[in-house]
């Protein structure tokens, strides 16, 4: 890809370097940097040459875009609504003696659209939100039969079952009305190592919604009294 030829670095680019995002949905694109040294970095767009972002600054005018530290040497260009248009190449110039530059394509896809078979027996939604320093994550199951009391839910995250045996970081509670289960998982103390994939499925139907805790916003709002914050990823799909 012409894109990822853009590269000068002397050693491999260690993050993502093609980046896949549903329409009317968040996209991170992460570039890291010596751990052992402070170094500037800085955001552009091929298509037009923008600068986007340098440092923790932001240049462009569009406010879909932000820039935030995720550790000591992992640097995220956050884009809260991605469109078509956003689609192509982005370089992260690293500040550096060998003036590294790493290059991310991102690529803006339209949603699935799920059969209509599907969509006539059950459907899944699984909603995420931020309560204090818990993530709290709602899944609905509805089904059209108002008999059908056989819902069971399986919770993962990153592909893995969740284990809630675990209560001191998870908490789920369910609530079951006439073909609708709801079912409500609290993820405590949430930290960036909660940060992943987070699913559930009943059947052939499956939503998913990948949270990313933006540790340097989290630590503002603290320091503000307010709450902490999450960017989240919603993706309905079917097995």
């Amino acid at each position: 890809m012409a894109c990822l030829r853009q590269e000068r670095s002397r050693q491999e680019n260690p993050a993502q370097t093609i980046v896949n995002v549903v329409a009317e949905n968040p996209a991170y694109l992460h570039c890291s940097v010596p751990p052992d040294a402070e170094h500037e970095i800085a955001w552009t767009r091929v298509s037009d040459g923008a600068l986007l972002t340098a440092g923790n600054r932001t240049f462009t005018r569009d406010p879909r875009w932000q820039v935030s530290k995720k550790s000591a040497n992992i640097w995220v260009l956050n884009l809260r609504r991605a469109e078509h248009q956003d689609s192509g190449c982005y370089l992260c110039e690293i500040n550096d003696k060998h003036n590294t530059v790493y290059a991310v394509y991102l690529k803006v896809l339209d949603p699935p659209l799920p059969s209509p078979a599907s969509l006539q027996k059950k459907s899944t939604r699984l909603m995420a939100n931020m309560s204090g320093d818990e993530v709290v994550l709602n899944c609905t199951v509805t089904s059209t039969d108002k008999t059908d009391d056989d819902i069971d839910v399986v919770w993962t995250r990153d592909g893995t079952t969740i284990n809630f045996n675990n209560t001191e970081k998870y908490i789920l509670k369910v609530k079951r009305d006439a073909g609708v289960v709801i079912e409500t998982m609290r993820i405590r103390k949430a930290t960036m190592e909660d940060d992943g994939n987070y699913a559930c499925e009943h059947s052939q139907q499956k939503a998913s919604q990948i949270v990313h805790i933006n540790k340097a916003e989290a630590q503002i709002a603290n320091f503000a009294g307010g709450a902490s914050l999450i960017a989240v990823l919603l993706v309905f799909s079917l097995l």
